[in-house]
């Protein structure tokens, strides 16, 4: 019997926007990029509609490749800087 430790699929575009809903290809490349799974980005969705989150307490925060999906998705909510007028 073969006991290695087998990795969770990364997730596929499908995945990600049945988690996050319609989002930019550029975030599901990105988070495809980081091997983030369904599983680790609901766990970021949900701990960035957490109060935790909300309220930035620190002793509470995302860790792991959950941090650096909820880093992907932070980018990805900012909106584009403005332009200086003319």
């Amino acid at each position: 019997m073969n006991t290695r430790n087998i990795e969770p699929a990364v997730a596929t575009f499908k995945e990600v926007r049945e988690v996050l809903g319609e989002v930019d290809v550029s975030v599901v490349t990105a988070l495809q990029a980081l091997g983030a799974t369904r599983e680790e980005i609901g766990e970021a969705a949900a701990w960035m509609s957490s109060d935790d989150y909300l309220h930035r307490k620190l002793h509470h925060t995302a860790s792991g490749r959950v941090a650096r999906v909820v880093d992907v998705l932070e980018e990805a909510l900012q909106p584009p800087p403005e332009r200086p007028r003319e």
